[in-house]
């Protein structure tokens, strides 16, 4: 008796189950039904927003494309998409074909292959002892070279046909690309239902080669990078920036694809349109950028109508706005007879020894630990180690301090700041022992500048420069002048503009922002960077620099030289003895409106002559740029 109760209650349970589906909730679950059936896909990769200078100029752009594709119908059978495939291998110039696209086009003309399976074959696969991935990889293996041997007409066919087959059953497939209108118009004047025009777009630059190598490229997702955008919702089919600005700005400049519903024909119903990518607004100036590169072009084929210049391949110079890091121009240059290449992202990544225009901070390190006396006067001299060749000046300076060393590019009078900075005194022919930390008490100092650390620009892959590995005293000396230590061409133009801020350093951008980036702050009283500014100032007013900018632009700055090596049979061997000359400025003094970093790498194999390629670009450059 209580077994029909039970049973009972588990058919009233059933019954009101059942009523509460199909009634009081048929609706919500209808809807449920409806959305899990619903096939919602995404378009192709929106057209990306345009790259700007800062007053509006296009530097990167799009045009349209013209491509044909085929969208498969929904009850078309194989033999109608073979006819397609045949009408269209008329237009196909040189087919490209996989082995894998010729089996595939025999079993679709040979019944699946179904004829290369035995009977027994068959036997085995319908007790399950064999499952389809076994059946098709018997066919696969019996297509013989035989098989797949085909006249040139048909792969023509066969080229189409694999295009067709590919890809999602919904999606467009291309069948030729970037066509010309009158191709165009031959094709669809065949009348092919499933065959139609898609206009698709791509960068366009029209200032050509102009800062290319800055903008970067646009293409399929590299494999690298491949789960990040898989994880952002991407498709494995979309054009996204794959190096450069273009990948430093991808989420700025990518577009919002369209959204289409899936009809039960595989066709298409459109449901929001796509939307283009944001514009990219640029701190650089097109005009600045245009005169700068047309100088270094003119100055490095002047240079090398020297004799002393038979090495100097490249060349790097940007200008900058010492107030926010904005770069205005930037430009890197290698001249390979007489054509030159756009290697400007080397100035990012490649590093030299930059000579004295590190003495800006050098001085900082002597005043922060008491290596320098304020005012004092010594005797430019030289400085001679134990087990070591003098060091000295350039030539006799005569009575030098702590200004007038900046002022004169005295070499002894560092030298002496890096000794005292250890705690030590100079003493003629003394054993001068140093450690790790006298290397980074200068290493920290120059990094808070920007020397030796990432200046944070808005690019990918920015490097640092390299650090010498050995610990010796007469190489703490080489450090002081910059000598030891590379630093990347970026590097210095930070380090000019965060003395023009009086320590604070800012990111470099190549963005236009509304705001600076704060790194962080040089820990040094202003009554230091007064002197600091005063002798780097006198550097251009009767100091190494004189002749560089006309005087009443007031410039502050600093020149370099600097001696280093040369692979000159490029066996990976140095061998060559050779000259790096630099310059950095800002100017005017008071009110900071341009900054500039230029470097020449290898100018001269002669140390008593070198072409002015520094001095003639901060020249002609400053007579252009308007104040």
């Amino acid at each position: 008796m209580k077994w029909k109760y039970l049973l009972y209650i588990i058919f009233c349970i059933f019954i009101g189950n059942l009523f509460f589906l199909n009634h009081t909730n048929h609706d919500y679950y209808a809807k449920l039904l409806e959305e899990k059936m619903e096939r919602i896909v995404l378009g192709e990769s929106a057209p990306r927003g345009k790259i700007l200078d800062r007053n509006g100029v296009v530097l990167v752009d799009n045009k349209n494309v013209l491509n044909i594709v085929y969208h498969r119908p929904n009850k078309i059978s194989l033999e109608e998409e073979l006819e397609v495939a045949q009408k269209l291998s008329l237009f196909v110039e040189k087919p490209f074909i996989t082995t894998t696209d010729l089996k595939n086009y025999y079993l679709a003309k040979n019944n699946n292959g179904n004829d290369l399976i035995t009977k027994e074959e068959w036997n085995l696969w319908d007790e399950r002892k064999l499952n389809n991935d076994d059946i098709k990889k018997l066919k696969w293996d019996r297509i013989t070279e035989v098989d797949i041997t085909y006249s040139l007409e048909e792969q023509k066919v066969i080229d189409i046909f694999s295009k067709m087959q590919k890809g999602y059953i919904y999606e467009d497939k291309y069948l030729f690309s970037k066509v010309s209108e009158e191709f165009l118009n031959e094709v669809l004047n065949l009348n092919i239902p499933s065959i139609s025009l898609k206009i698709t777009t791509e960068r366009t630059y029209p200032y050509e080669s102009v800062l290319r190598s800055i903008f970067g490229s646009v293409g399929s997702i590299p494999r690298e990078d491949l789960e990040l955008y898989l994880k952002k919702n991407y498709k494995l089919a979309d054009i996204v920036g794959t190096s450069g600005l273009e990948k430093e700005y991808e989420s700025i400049l990518k577009g919002e694809k369209a959204k289409y519903y899936v009809n039960s024909d595989n066709s298409l119903t459109l449901l929001e349109e796509a939307k283009p990518g944001s514009d990219l607004v640029l701190n650089l100036d097109i005009s600045f950028q245009l005169e700068l590169e047309s100088v270094m072009k003119s100055e490095m084929l002047n240079a090398k109508k020297s004799e002393t210049a038979k090495y100097f391949h490249e060349a790097y110079a940007m200008i900058g706005d010492p107030k926010t890091g904005g770069i205005l121009a930037i430009s890197g240059l290698k001249n390979n007879q007489d054509q030159f290449e756009d290697i400007t992202i080397t100035a990012f990544s490649s590093s030299f020894a930059m000579g004295s225009v590190v003495k800006g901070a050098s001085n900082t390190v002597g005043y922060m630990s008491g290596g320098i006396q304020v005012g004092k006067r010594i005797y430019d001299s030289c400085v001679k180690l134990w087990s070591e060749p003098q060091k000295c000046s350039y030539m006799k300076l005569g009575y030098v301090d702590d200004i007038t060393a900046l002022r004169t590019s005295s070499n002894y009078f560092q030298f002496l700041t890096a000794i005292q900075s250890t705690g030590q005194s100079y003493i003629y022919n003394m054993k001068f022992n140093v450690t790790e930390n006298d290397f980074n008490r200068y290493r920290d100092v120059f990094a808070s500048y920007g020397l030796g650390a990432k200046t944070e620009i808005d690019y990918p892959n920015e490097q640092v420069g390299m650090k010498g590995s050995k610990i010796a005293g007469d190489l703490l000396l080489n450090f002081a002048i910059g000598q030891y230590d590379t630093y990347t061409p970026i590097s210095l133009l930070q380090y000019i503009n965060t003395i023009a801020n009086y320590g604070n350093r800012y990111a470099l951008r190549l963005k236009k922002e509304k705001y600076n980036t704060f790194l962080n702050q040089v820990e040094l009283d202003s009554t230091y960077y007064d002197r600091i500014i005063e002798g780097l100032y006198q550097v251009f007013h009767g100091g190494t620099a004189t002749s560089y900018v006309k005087s009443q632009l007031n410039a502050v700055g600093k020149t370099g030289t600097s001696e280093t090596f040369y692979d000159s049979d490029h066996d990976g061997l140095v061998d060559k003895e050779v000259i790096n000359t630099t310059v950095i400025f800002y100017y005017p003094r008071e009110n900071p409106t341009y900054s500039m970093a230029i470097v020449a790498p290898y100018i001269t194999d002669d140390g008593d002559y070198q072409y002015p390629f520094t001095r003639n670009v901060s020249f002609k450059m400053t007579e252009f740029l308007p104040l």
